[in-house]
């Protein structure tokens, strides 16, 4: 694959929540397209996720984009709800969740960070403590597969 082209790919993410107590919410489980790209350092990857409100009125829609590469991954969401968090093992990352009410403080600390990239396939495995305005959230578990369709 050329640096400047882009593949087609099928994405499956399985994302787990752990609250302080231990106790752990229902996987969320996303199937969805995206497209791959080569980059000078590694892989780029976006695609959109859509998640219901609270109050499951309506659907929201973002764009995710995961930069890919052996010992680190950047994980952006441009947008009204919008945030970047790094992922380098056992390296804390502070940042910011954008918000239309406001920004709040956010931290991650990843104690697995794995991933294999290729132009036909590849997975990423984080494991991470998630701190909003210096308090823990809760363990979060993400785990990417991704696959070539073939389709160009």
């Amino acid at each position: 694959m050329k640096k400047q082209d882009k593949t087609p790919v099928l994405i499956n993410l399985v994302s787990t929540i752990r609250d302080e107590e231990g106790e752990q919410e229902a996987p969320m489980q996303l199937f969805c397209r995206g497209e791959l790209k080569k980059t000078a350092s590694g892989y780029l990857i976006r695609y959109q996720e859509s998640m219901p409100t609270e109050d499951d009125s309506e659907m929201v829609t973002s764009d995710v984009i995961l930069s890919l590469s052996e010992h680190r991954v950047t994980m952006s969401r441009p947008g009204e709800y919008g945030t970047t968090m790094v992922f380098v093992k056992d390296q804390r990352f502070e940042g910011a969740y954008h918000t239309p009410f406001g920004d709040m403080a956010m931290a991650v600390f990843p104690t697995q960070v794995k991933c294999r990239a290729a132009d036909d396939a590849g997975m990423v495995h984080l494991e991470y403590q998630l701190d909003v305005q210096g308090r823990f959230t809760a363990m979060h578990t993400i785990h990417i597969d991704y696959c070539a369709t073939g389709a160009q």
